[in-house]
């Protein structure tokens, strides 16, 4: 399967279903990560934006993914037509399986952009691929904006310790815990998820659209 990763920062691709993206490198599936914005202007500063996109590099090439990175303002792509950043998803949905991106009710406007984005590239229409669309939550952000209510499961209690190299390849991103974006938030949120649903570790998605 070919698979597109849609995220609005370097780490949220990780954050958010990197387990999973392990998973369906694991399994011979090509995974791209799309990510939109450079993630680091909006701290009043573009020093580190280099060492930043090295970083997502490397996570991905841990994860077995490929990083693009677009270069959008960061915290600020309400400042960039959302037909500007449809027609940049637009570029790479072509022959896609599966997508995963952020959630609808997320916190962050950078998200949330980028969801209706993706939404709007990803419209069915005769002759798509896409067969489905889900959406992913980020630690410190999606549990504010209270609309993430997950009914889709990846067990990734094989691909976890995977999932947390590369998190470390983004330590700049990290925080100390007990920040919900620290290593340790992160192992917690993903045991509990798998615990809810009877297995070790796992990420959980809102289903945007699926056909079978």
């Amino acid at each position: 399967m070919n698979v597109l990763v849609v995220g609005a920062h370097p780490d949220d691709e990780v954050l958010g279903c990197g387990g999973t993206i392990a998973k369906h490198a694991q399994n011979g599936d090509v995974v791209t990560a799309l990510i939109l914005a450079e993630g680091i202007t909006s701290r009043g500063t573009d020093e580190g934006l280099s060492e930043l996109k090295i970083a997502g590099r490397k996570a991905n090439k841990i994860l077995g993914s490929n990083a693009t990175f677009c270069n959008l303002p960061d915290n600020r792509m309400d400042s960039v037509d959302l037909l500007d950043i449809v027609q940049i998803v637009e570029e790479y949905i072509v022959g896609v399986d599966v997508v995963y991106t952020h959630c609808a009710g997320d916190l962050n406007i950078d998200h949330r952009l980028t969801f209706e984005a993706v939404k709007t590239a990803c419209r069915p229409l005769p002759g798509a691929t896409i067969k489905k669309i889900l959406s992913f939550e980020i630690p410190s952000s999606t549990e504010w904006g209270g609309g993430f209510i997950p009914d889709y499961f990846v067990d990734i209690t094989q691909t976890m310790n995977i999932k947390m190299e590369a998190l470390k390849a983004y330590s700049s991103e990290m925080r100390k815990w007990p920040h919900p974006r620290s290593i340790e938030g992160v192992l917690c949120l993903n045991k509990w998820r798998g615990a809810t649903v009877g297995v070790g570790a796992a990420e959980a998605f809102q289903v945007v659209r699926m056909l079978k």
